[in-house]
């Protein structure tokens, strides 16, 4: 049987991809913030970070190709929004890791663009989807932590858009999409330059 299981070499090469995507998370979020609207923000800024971390994800998980590549990207994710002021959000990406390694199980998955394409957009779906979190769980202590960083009208915006169903299900829609979008752009690079190149 093919040994699965995730070896030190691989935790550092996960490692090193997942940082580049956090550095591509971490400018994503400032631009949007610094040089659009909130409304573009929130609607956008999950699923532009999809878009732009397609090509190395689907680098890294086609050079990785075993089981605990989306745990440990969840992790990542969750520990980036930890230091950006939110540490309830690293159990709920552990969680969002989980069930992605759930839909992954299967032989080679993580080389079939179809099953790992899907999986992707679902990763950036549900991370988009955990943001909300607070505003259905304890919304009000949540809301009161951001009244020194936040204005009257900047709260209001938020829970337009992250405590109304119909915004959330616009948000998920555009996150979808873009992140399909980025998987697949990753997709043509891996074929066209990656595996030519034999980096993988």
């Amino acid at each position: 049987m093919k040994n699965d299981k995730l070896k030190m070499k691989d935790v550092i090469t996960l490692s090193i991809f997942n940082i580049a995507m956090i550095v591509i998370m971490l400018a994503t979020k400032m631009c949007t913030m610094m040089l659009t609207t909130p409304a573009f923000d929130y609607l956008f800024y999950v699923g532009i970070m999809g878009l732009l971390c397609g090509p190395i994800f689907v680098a890294m998980s086609n050079k990785v190709a075993k089981r605990g590549t989306y745990l440990i990207t969840g992790i990542f994710g969750g520990l980036f929004i930890t230091v950006m002021g939110s540490p309830w959000f690293l159990p709920v990406m552990i969680v969002v890791g989980i069930i992605c390694e759930i839909i992954m199980i299967g032989e080679n998955t993580y080389r079939n663009p179809k099953r790992n394409g899907i999986t992707y957009s679902i990763y950036w779906a549900l991370y988009a989807l955990g943001s909300a979190i607070p505003m259905f769980f304890f919304k009000e202590q949540y809301l009161n932590s951001l009244k020194a960083s936040y204005s009257d009208e900047g709260i209001k915006t938020l829970v337009r858009f992250y405590g109304s169903w119909d915004m959330l299900l616009l948000i998920t829609v555009i996150t979808i999409t873009l992140s399909i979008i980025g998987f697949i752009v990753g997709q043509k690079l891996l074929k066209k330059h990656i595996k030519k190149a034999k980096l993988i």
